[in-house]
């Protein structure tokens, strides 16, 4: 998944304003939601991947991290994967398994990176641990095509 979805600029400002990218990122969230909604799959696909790589850059913006600010990285996590397995289902109900399993497999990589910068915040990473766990155990659907074919046989 290397492809970039973001403009350079735009990437780097989401970087430097941490406060005002956390908002885009929710626009952007509710703007996928609103297009899948509306059956518009590959707006829906696009936004997601937008949504998703904003979350990242958001969660790996060098950020002062103190008690008061654990709430919102703990948020940034959170968002970023929920989005990445919300994108994984969108990929997954358009047979595109392989994509929906490497965003899954991002997810993973990204948290175990980020882990030791929290080392010092036991909730945050309570949080990492158990959303890692929870992307352990996600099982994609296997594509329903095959699965008819299979019971007709």
């Amino acid at each position: 998944m290397n492809v970039q979805r973001l403009c350079p600029v735009y990437k780097k400002w989401l970087q430097l304003n941490p406060l005002n990218a956390r908002q885009h990122r929710l626009a952007m969230q509710a703007q996928t939601q609103q297009a899948h909604q509306q059956g518009k799959r590959e707006r829906a696909r696009e936004l997601g991947y937008q949504t998703f790589e904003a979350a990242k850059v958001i969660l790996n913006a060098l950020q002062y991290t103190s008690s008061n600010k654990e709430k919102a990285i703990q948020e940034d996590v959170l968002a970023f994967c929920t989005m990445g397995m919300y994108l994984s289902s969108l990929l997954a109900q358009e047979q595109k398994k392989r994509e929906a399993h490497a965003i899954l497999q991002e997810c993973q990589q990204q948290l175990i990176a980020i882990l030791p910068l929290h080392a010092t915040s036991p909730s945050i990473c309570r949080l990492i641990a158990s959303l890692q766990q929870t992307l352990e155990h996600i099982h994609l659907p296997e594509c329903t095509n095959r699965l008819a074919s299979e019971t007709l046989h």
